[in-house]
C-alpha cells in the first residue's frame, strides 16, 4: 500500500439570520346611508391601503438581506476555499492537480447564479461566478506552461493567477462586509497525520473493504482498478468527508495533492475502478474510520489514500 498524501482543507462560512417584520391592523371604511331618500346601492367596503411602517420596512429589509447572505454562504465558502488552496500552490504543483482544480472551477462557474433581492449582493453573486471562470482560465494557462516546461511563461502565468486571486479576495471581502461576517476566521489550520498512522488504521479495517471488492468480483470477475480516497479528518480523529478524488462531488472540498514531508507520491498504472457499487461501499468503510486525535486541536487534516484492487492468485486481492 502506498503512503498517504497530505493536502489543504477547505473553508467554512456561516452567515446570519434575521427577525420577522411587524404588521399594523387594517381598518375598513363603510359607506353611510341618508334616511328618507331613495335607497342607494350599497357598495362593498374598500379597505384603506396600508402603508408599511418604517419599523416594518426596516425589519423586512433586514430579513431579506439575511436571507441573501444565507443563500450566498456556499458561494463564499467555495471562493474562500479556492483562494486559500491556490495561494498554497506554486510552480512545483503537479499539472494534473491544477487540471482538477480548473475542472471544478468550471463546474462552479456553470452553475445557476444565486438570485439576491439586495442589489449589491446580487451584483456580488454575479462577481463570484465570474471569478470562478476567470480563475479557472488562469489555472489552465499556468498548467499548460508547466507541462511545456516553459519556466518564463510559467512565472508570468503564476503572476496572473495571483492577480486574479487578489480580485477574488476583494469580492469575498465585499460580501463579508455586507453580511457582517469574516469568511476567513472559521478556516481551520492544516494538520498532519503521519503516513504510517493512516496505513495502520486502513489495514486494521481492510476486511470490510475486501468484502466490498469481492461483491464486485461476483458481478465482474475481471474487475480491478484504483480508488484515490480523499479524506477529511477532524480534530477528534473522525472522518467528516470521504470521496473519490478522481470523481469528486460538486460540494467536495477543493484540494491540491501535495506530498507530505519526506513522502514520495504514489504512482500506479492501474485504471480507475469502474464499479460505483464497490466505490460507494469502500468509501462507506472509510467514513467509519477513526484516527487518533490531532495534536493541533484547532486544525483538521486532509488525506488522499490511493487503494488498488486487482486479481492475483498469489496474493491478497488488494495491494
Amino acid at each position: 500500500m502506498r503512503s498517504a498524501l497530505l493536502i489543504l482543507v477547505g473553508a467554512h462560512v456561516l452567515l446570519g439570520c434575521g427577525a420577522a417584520p411587524g404588521r399594523e391592523p387594517t381598518h375598513d371604511v363603510r359607506p353611510t346611508e341618508i334616511r328618507g331618500a331613495a335607497p342607494r346601492e350599497r357598495r362593498p367596503a374598500r379597505p384603506v391601503r396600508e402603508e408599511p411602517s418604517a419599523t416594518g420596512s426596516a425589519a423586512a429589509a433586514l430579513r431579506s438581506t439575511d436571507a441573501d447572505c444565507a443563500a450566498l454562504a456556499p458561494e463564499v465558502q467555495k471562493a474562500s476555499r479556492m483562494i486559500e488552496v491556490l495561494r498554497e500552490s506554486d510552480l512545483s504543483t503537479p499539472p494534473d492537480a491544477l487540471r482538477r482544480i480548473a475542472d471544478r472551477l468550471d463546474l462552479w462557474a456553470r452553475a445557476t447564479a444565486i438570485r439576491a433581492s439586495d442589489p449589491e449582493l446580487a451584483e456580488r453573486a454575479r462577481d463570484l461566478r465570474e471569478s470562478f471562470a476567470r480563475t479557472g482560465a488562469a489555472v489552465r494557462e499556468l498548467r499548460a506552461t508547466l507541462e511545456a516546461r516553459d519556466i518564463k511563461k510559467a512565472s508570468l502565468g503564476r503572476a496572473r493567477l495571483e492577480r486574479e486571486l487578489d480580485r477574488d479576495a476583494k469580492v469575498v471581502r465585499s460580501v463579508a462586509g455586507r453580511c457582517k461576517s469574516d469568511p476567513y476566521e472559521p478556516i481551520q489550520g492544516k494538520a498532519h497525520i503521519p503516513p504510517h498512522v493512516v496505513r495502520r488504521v486502513v489495514h486494521e479495517n481492510f476486511t470490510p473493504m475486501r468484502a466490498c471488492y469481492e461483491k464486485g468480483l461476483r458481478r465482474n470477475p475481471r474487475l480491478e482498478g484504483r480508488i484515490p480516497v480523499h479524506l477529511v479528518v477532524d480534530r477528534d480523529g473522525r472522518v467528516t468527508y470521504a470521496g473519490d478524488a478522481d470523481r469528486p462531488a460538486a460540494d467536495a472540498p477543493l484540494l491540491i495533492a501535495l506530498p507530505s514531508p519526506g513522502v514520495t507520491p504514489p504512482s500506479s498504472p492501474a485504471p480507475p475502478l469502474r464499479d460505483e457499487g464497490v466505490v460507494d461501499c469502500v468509501l462507506g468503510v472509510f467514513r467509519g474510520l477513526r484516527f487518533p486525535a490531532l495534536a493541533d486541536r484547532k486544525s483538521v487534516a486532509t488525506v488522499v489514500y490511493p487503494i488498488v484492487f486487482g486479481v492475483d492468485h498469489n496474493r491478497s486481492p488488494a495491494q
